[in-house]
């Protein structure tokens, strides 16, 4: 995947309406309920990549908002909204999984790993091979180190720019090239004997 060309993701650099954003910084929770509306399934899919499980992304996801809704008075538009948010957002998923590890780790269904476009009528055998893949690349990513797991998933599973992942990840754009490589390389690996047989 072309990592600076990640449709559909583009929507980080779109700042919020500035007037949502003053209004909540004025206490305004109506306002703030526009803007949770605006970017909660971004932050849920982040949240839900990251910890594995819904349950666990939910909770996540309502921290991350009940965060920024404390801290928004600090946002000063240095960088978009949506990345201010990716960011207490990463800052939270990593916190849980240092926390929790490993148990926080355990995989379920990821959609958009496994790009291959489903067949109208799987029969069970492509189910089961494509159930099998899916679990492979779900252990894969799960075994990664929670920094490059963080990179692969905003790097490749979110498709975030390199640009808007430094910002998130207050590091190098350079940096961020060499860690999401190396996760993707590390993936390739550990899937290499499956897709070799």
């Amino acid at each position: 995947m072309d990592q600076n060309s990640s449709p559909g993701n583009s929507g980080l650099n779109d700042q919020a309406n500035i007037a949502l954003i003053a209004a909540c910084q004025q206490g305004d929770t109506q306002a703030f309920h526009e803007l949770f509306g605006i970017y909660k399934n971004r932050i849920y899919a982040l949240c839900r990549h990251m910890s594995g499980n819904a349950e666990d992304a939910e909770d996540l996801t309502q921290d991350v908002f009940i965060s920024a809704f404390k801290n928004i008075g600090a946002f000063r538009a240095e960088a978009s909204f949506g990345t201010w948010l990716y960011r207490i957002a990463t800052n939270r998923c990593t916190a849980e999984l240092r926390k929790q590890s490993p148990s926080f780790r355990s995989f379920e269904t990821m959609e958009g790993l496994d790009q291959a476009p489903p067949s109208s009528h799987p029969n069970p055998e492509d189910r089961l091979v494509r159930k099998e893949l899916n679990d492979r690349v779900q252990a894969a990513i799960a075994a990664l180190p929670e920094t490059l797991r963080l990179f692969f998933v905003l790097g490749t599973i979110e498709g975030l720019r390199y640009r808007e992942i430094s910002e998130i990840a207050n590091c190098s754009e350079d940096a961020v090239k060499m860690r999401v490589h190396r996760a993707r390389k590390r993936v390739r690996d550990a899937l290499k004997p499956y897709l070799d047989s």
